[in-house]
């Protein structure tokens, strides 16, 4: 067994176990949910596998809770943990899970308001664990309905409602159920009262401290810029009590000023010079500006006011430093409710502005590092593309065979379901799977006719000249090991006889056999100096001989059953034939199989005549014209 096939069970085995885990919690089987979700986590570890491992994580820290294991603080810190892989990986089901859990401690706290930042954000980002959303969906109504958002509450109701019929979630229909209740009763009583937005949040804790500890887990949550700014604004207003907060970043290129947060405004991208304003004053000076009457001020600039409506009456801005201590940005709150900033205020702004600096400064650095992978991945895709082309350039007869076998293969892997990481390593493994035969004689590689056996049996050393080459290569990225088994065992067969190391059957990775249909299929409809392109009959006929002996029946089956258009597009993508979208509409409707027995078949109608007809112009007529 190949470690991509070991690691492959295993996850499955694991998912199959989480399945397990969630159906134990929606019973209310909180320990043996745990004993569970501590197997999976076990296993995506192993498998370094970041975003299940987050997931899995953080559902251990939920269980914990409701089991009231582990004291806070130890649950915290296992949930950063969480959020740090889940920011490592940057999948969506991890990031929104992990706000699940803040947004459940945040209703565990009484800080509603709170938990809805973080739940709102979970239930756009969790897409493939229906249960978990449903969970989300709960805490939404729930959270929403203390808060008396009764049409809010009602909608996430009807969601969780929705999902847990879908799902055939029984017991949390039950607890959707009890919520909407809740609902009605609430509306029945708490409607007569009008509560705007602040009043709601008049019995809320403001300790200084706590509030610190809300705004620090909330924020470094976030790793996308403009949610982060928004997040950021969002809080400094709230803690402050505050009708509306900026925060401005420093454009340090184009030596601006720049925003898209503006809390109460249309939510658009502002940008001034990094001099103008009372922002820009603040960057210059970096003094803390704190206005007891805007219009008495000759700082204000009262346009924006005339532009919109809005009454500014008091402003608090200070400049956002880094570790460094350089002003990075500025925060910019306005209108606090019942009176004016006071000098805590500013002293608590202060201390919220250097949580948001690292926060920022992180979020860069996040951003550069993710920059450098993907340059690091398109540079190791250079590297992979200009070895293919190496082969291209001493092989004329075989130029553009990698490419059109890995086109093949990745087919294949598609209809076979293989997931997005192991196709990659097929693909990598197909492009360079014949790079071996840069250690083959030109005498050899390039001769026009019959090989003798000396030949033949030199030309096989390409393979295990492959494994050479590319085991260098994986000795320094253990990645890439599995590339190198699979690019080396193309010529292997099904029933042992291939070469160069006489696997047979499943002991052959399963690229392997993908790329030996692949390999075959393109080697027998190429054209070459000394024949033209075979048959297709005669081509399928060898792809359905092979199964079992050379091929594995599964792989070989299923590519006879890929629809023509597909096949065509490849066999034509090095050539200047039109393949025009009436021939593709034609023959997408049959596949190799359908095509080879419809050219043996006796009596044709006009129909199956002119599907003929298409195909084998296509297919012919590209031999055709590169013989000339």
């Amino acid at each position: 067994m190949t470690i991509i096939q070991e690691k492959k069970e295993n996850i499955i085995f694991a998912d199959n176990l989480f399945k397990d885990a969630l159906v134990f919690f929606e019973s209310d089987a909180y320990k043996e949910s745990l004993e569970k979700v501590y197997e999976c986590y076990k296993i995506y570890v192993e498998s370094n596998i970041s975003e299940k491992t987050s997931i899995c994580l953080t559902l251990i820290v939920i269980l914990k809770i409701f089991l009231k294991e582990g004291t806070y603080k130890s649950n915290l810190h296992l949930l950063e943990d969480a959020k740090f892989l889940a920011k490592e990986s940057n999948r969506g089901n991890a990031l929104g899970v992990n706000k699940w859990a803040f947004g459940e401690i945040a209703i565990l706290d009484g800080n509603y308001e709170e938990s809805l930042l973080y739940l709102e954000g979970a239930a756009e980002q969790v897409k493939d664990y229906p249960y978990i959303l449903i969970k989300i969906y709960e805490s939404l109504a729930y959270s929403n309905l203390i808060l008396k958002n009764y049409e809010n509450s009602e909608r996430y109701i009807m969601k969780a409602n929705e999902a847990a019929q879908k799902y055939q979630y029984k017991e949390t229909n039950k607890r959707v159920k009890q919520i909407e209740k809740s609902l009605s009763e609430f509306a029945k009583y708490g409607k007569d009262k009008d509560l705007s937005h602040f009043e709601g949040t008049e019995n809320i804790d403001r300790d200084p401290l706590i509030a610190l500890l809300k705004i620090a887990r909330t924020i470094s949550a976030e790793i996308n810029i403009d949610k982060l700014l928004k997040t950021i604004a969002e809080q400094a207003r709230y803690a402050l009590n505050a009708d509306r907060c900026t925060v401005f970043l420093i454009d340090k290129e184009k030596k601006e000023l720049w925003s898209k947060i503006a809390l109460g405004l249309e939510e658009t991208e502002i940008r001034f010079p990094i001099d103008r304003g009372l922002a820009g004053s603040v960057v210059l000076s970096g003094e803390t500006v704190n206005i007891k009457n805007a219009y008495k001020d000759k700082r204000f600039n009262p346009d924006i006011d005339l532009q919109t409506g809005y009454r500014t009456s008091t402003i608090l801005c200070m400049p956002i430093r880094n570790l460094k201590y350089e002003i990075i940005g500025v925060f910019q709150v306005i209108n606090k409710f019942n009176g004016s900033f006071t000098k805590p205020d500013e002293d608590l702004l202060i201390t919220i502005g250097a949580i948001a600096g690292i926060a920022i400064e992180n979020n860069k650095l996040f951003e550069t590092q993710q920059r450098m992978l993907l340059e690091q991945k398109s540079l190791f895709k250079g590297f992979i593309d200009t070895l293919a082309a190496s082969i291209d350039a001493r092989d004329k007869i075989t130029a553009g065979h990698s490419l059109r076998v890995t086109k093949y293969s990745d087919i294949i892997c598609e209809r076979l379901g293989i997931d997005k990481e192991e196709r990659e390593i097929i693909c990598q493994a197909a492009i360079l799977h014949d790079i071996g035969k840069i250690g083959i004689r030109d005498s050899v590689l390039q001769k026009k006719g019959k090989l003798t056996k000396e030949e033949y049996q030199h030309i096989q050393d390409h393979v295990r000249i492959t494994y050479d080459i590319l085991s260098k290569i994986a000795d320094k990225s253990k990645s890439f090991k599995d590339v190198v088994e699979i690019a080396s065992s193309h010529h292997e067969k099904f029933n042992g006889e291939g070469y160069f190391r006489k696997m047979r059957g499943e002991q052959i990775p399963i690229g392997g056999r993908i790329l030996a249909v692949a390999d075959v299929f393109d080697a027998v409809t190429s054209i070459r100096h000394y024949r033209d392109r075979m048959p297709i009959q005669d081509a399928v006929n060898i792809i359905k001989e092979g199964a079992d002996t050379h091929f594995d029946r599964r792989i070989s089956d299923l590519f006879l059953s890929v629809s023509c258009d597909k096949i065509i597009d490849i066999i034509l993508s090095q050539s200047d034939v039109k393949f025009d979208n009436n021939s593709k509409e034609v023959l997408k409707n049959y596949t190799l199989t359908d095509i080879a027995t419809l050219i043996k078949k006796d009596a044709k109608t006009q129909r199956e005549k002119q599907v003929i007809d298409i195909f084998n112009n296509l297919y012919l007529n590209k031999a055709s014209k590169e013989q000339n």
